[in-house]
C-alpha cells in the first residue's frame, strides 16, 4: 500500500501487479478447478475504501508519467471491484452456475500495510497511524469479519458481483458500477497478460491454461 514507485520484474507498477494483476491471473487459472467443485464456491477480492479516489488510467496504466502512491493504490483497489463485477457477469453469461464473486472493504486495520507511510506521505506518518489513530483502527480479527461474512454467510450465497463493507452490501464509487469501464479493464488486462480473449468464456479459460502451460 502506497509504496515508492517501483516496477516488478514483469514490467508492471508494483501495486498494480501485487493488488490486481496477480489476483486476476490466479483466479482464471483456478476457475476450471473451482467450477468442478461447484456449487457453493465463492471468490472474494479484498478491495479498499480507497477505491473511492481511484481511477483506471487506461493510457498510463503503470503511472509512469503521473505516479503518486495513493493514485496507484486507488487504481489497484478500484480494479479489484471492476474485476469482481465483470467476472460475475461473464460467469452468468456463460451459464456457469454455483460460483459467486464478492469484493469488499475490510476496514482500516492495524497491520504492516502502513509500513511505507513515513516515506510516501510525510515523515512520522506511520507513528501517527499506529499510535494516535490506534483507538479508531480495527485489529486484524475485527478486520477479517467482512471477509468471513462473504465467505460463509447463508444469505450472501444468493448474491454475486457486489461490494461489501461492515458485513453488508455497500455502494462503490460510480466508476465501479460502470459496465463499459469493467469490460474495458478486462480487455486491457488480457492484453497486458498476453491472453487471447474469446467470446465463449469456457473456451477462454481453457485457452488461458493452455497458453501458460506452453
Amino acid at each position: 500500500m502506497m509504496t515508492p514507485y517501483e516496477k516488478t520484474k514483469d514490467g508492471f507498477e508494483l501495486q498494480l501487479q501485487s493488488n490486481y494483476l496477480g489476483h486476476f491471473l490466479l483466479t482464471l487459472l483456478l476457475l476450471p478447478r473451482i467450477q468442478s467443485s461447484a456449487p457453493g464456491c465463492r471468490i472474494i477480492n479484498v478491495s479498499s475504501i480507497c477505491h473511492r479516489v481511484g481511477k483506471i488510467y487506461f493510457n498510463d496504466i503503470n503511472l509512469e508519467n503521473s505516479y503518486s502512491p495513493m493514485k496507484a493504490y486507488g487504481q489497484s483497489k478500484l480494479a479489484n471491484i471492476l474485476f469482481t463485477k465483470e467476472l460475475a457477469h461473464r460467469l452468468k453469461e456463460a451459464r456457469i452456475n454455483g460460483i459467486n464473486v464478492y469484493s469488499l472493504h475490510p476496514g482500516v486495520i492495524r497491520t504492516e500495510l502502513s509500513r511505507y507511510y513515513s516515506r510516501t506521505i510525510i515523515p512520522g506518518a506511520n507513528f501517527i497511524y499506529r499510535n494516535i489513530m490506534r483507538p479508531f483502527i480495527k485489529n486484524p480479527v475485527q478486520g477479517a469479519q467482512t471477509t468471513i461474512h462473504c465467505a460463509v454467510d447463508e444469505k450472501v450465497a444468493n448474491e454475486t458481483g457486489l461490494y461489501y463493507a461492515e458485513c453488508r452490501v455497500s455502494s462503490p464509487q460510480w466508476r465501479a458500477r460502470d459496465d463499459q469501464i469493467s469490460k474495458k479493464l478486462w480487455d486491457l488486462t488480457c492484453r497486458l497478460l498476453h491472453l487471447e480473449p474469446d467470446e465463449n468464456f469456457s473456451t477462454f479459460l481453457q485457452t488461458v491454461s493452455r497458453q501458460l502451460a506452453e
